[in-house]
This record gives C-alpha cells, structure tokens and sequence, in this order.
C-alpha cells in the first residue's frame, strides 16, 4: 500500500480519536458543574450548578477551613459594657439612644442658660449629633459622639475632618461665640480608659477626644458617672428598656 492510500486513513483514525476526547471531556466537565448536557451536544443554556461539587470546592478551600467563630466582645465598642447579646442592628439603636438620653441629661442637669440649637438634619449637611448655646458664657458646645472609637485609618481621619470641619462652620455662624468641641467616646465614661493606641488614631484633635464624665464637665455640669460600675448600669438600664418586649 502507498504512502498516498494510506494518508486518507490515518486522518480518518485522527479524527476519530479528537472526537471520542472531546465528548470524553465534556462528560467530565458536565458531571462537575452538574450539567446534564449528553455527550457531543452542544451546551447554551446556564447550568445548575451540582451542590455537592460547590461543597466540594468549600471543603478544600484553604481560607475557609482556616476560620473559627470568634464570640468575644469588642472591647472597644459600646456592646462590650451590654450584659444581653445586641445584633449589629441593636448596637447601632443603642448608640442613638444614647445620644438622645445624654441630650436629655444635659437639658436636666445643665445650666438653665444652657441651650439645645441642634438643628434638624439638612440634605447635604453633614449632621451635628450634639449643638447646646450657654446663651449667658456666649459658648456654642459641639459634639461628636462614636459608640466605637476604634476605626480604620481613614474613618479616623474622615471624623476628625468632620469635626474640624463643622466647628469652622460654627465660627462662621456664631461670630460672637466660643466654640467648643468634643469627640466623645461614648464606651467610656472616662478619657483614663480610652486606649493610647486608639486615641492616637486623632493625633489632630487628640486634646478634644473625651469620655462621657469629661463632656459633662465641659458643658459645666455638676454630674457624673466616676465608676464604670455606675455607668454599665446606666447603658444595661437603657438597652433593657429600649429591646425588652
């Protein structure tokens, strides 16, 4: 047999062999993503994924198999003085109770010159959590108060140009007043417990970082907590009145 007889054959053997790879393939390829494409037809539509095979690929994750619940409170976050468990949800409801409590406190415990002027929340303004007058000291006092002072970098830094950034305007908008303004940690009801590394996170405005006691002091009231002992009873009191049903 010639050279030229034999060629249309061994093509012949080739294609045959391409062809039984290509449908072994795709058998394989359909079994793993839970195809139930048959073999040598052609697949256009989206496929259901095998559960089994995605539990698979879960399984010999490296990064999954590396993770454990972590069930301990942040230390530096308000939930850590709770004694009930909160969802993110309720740590985020407390911290706005209390802001409005502490308005509260202020208003009853605070000078009769002492004055709330906070404004109501304006589109495109940013929001001043606490805004009181001393109307007779001509004093504008302004806070901001964060339930976890413990933030990234440039959350950090985004608060601290808040701040700086709002008592500017305020400057501008009581010409004939002093303005005074605090970054309250409110997990703490002193400045003494805020951790150096954590308060060193606002380096610009380090001197105006406080706790709950120190705030009072500044707006002049004649009140306050002195023990974490007294002041978790206060926030277990709150969070018990705001999520018992």
């Amino acid at each position: 047999m010639s050279q030229t007889d034999i060629m249309p054959e061994i093509i012949t053997i080739c294609a045959e062999m391409c062809s039984t790879v290509e449908v072994n393939a795709c058998a394989i390829n359909s079994a793993i993503r839970g195809s139930t494409v048959e073999p040598g037809t052609t697949q256009n539509s989206t496929v259901v994924p095998n559960m089994e095979s995605l539990k698979q690929i879960i399984m010999n994750n490296g990064y999954v198999q590396s993770c454990v619940s972590n069930k301990t409170k942040d230390p530096s976050s308000l939930s850590y003085l709770v004694s009930r468990d909160l969802s993110q949800s309720d740590c985020i409801k407390l911290g706005t109770g209390i802001e409005v409590v502490l308005k509260d406190v202020i208003s009853v415990w605070g000078d009769a010159s002492l004055e709330n002027i906070r404004p109501a929340n304006q589109k495109g303004k940013k929001e001043r959590d606490h805004l009181f007058r001393d109307n007779a000291k001509k004093i504008v006092y302004y806070a901001e108060l964060k339930s976890n002072l413990n933030l990234d970098t440039e959350k950090c830094k985004s608060t601290s140009d808040k701040c700086v950034q709002i008592m500017h305007e305020l400057q501008g908008e009581f010409p004939d007043c002093e303005i005074k303004m605090c970054l309250v940690g409110i997990r703490y009801f002193t400045k003494d417990l805020i951790p150096k590394n954590i308060a060193n996170k606002y380096r610009s405005i380090q001197s105006h970082v406080v706790g709950v006691d120190e705030y009072f002091a500044e707006l002049g009231l004649e009140f306050a907590f002195q023990t974490e002992e007294k002041y978790k009873e206060f926030i277990n009191y709150l969070a018990d009145s705001m999520f018992n049903v």
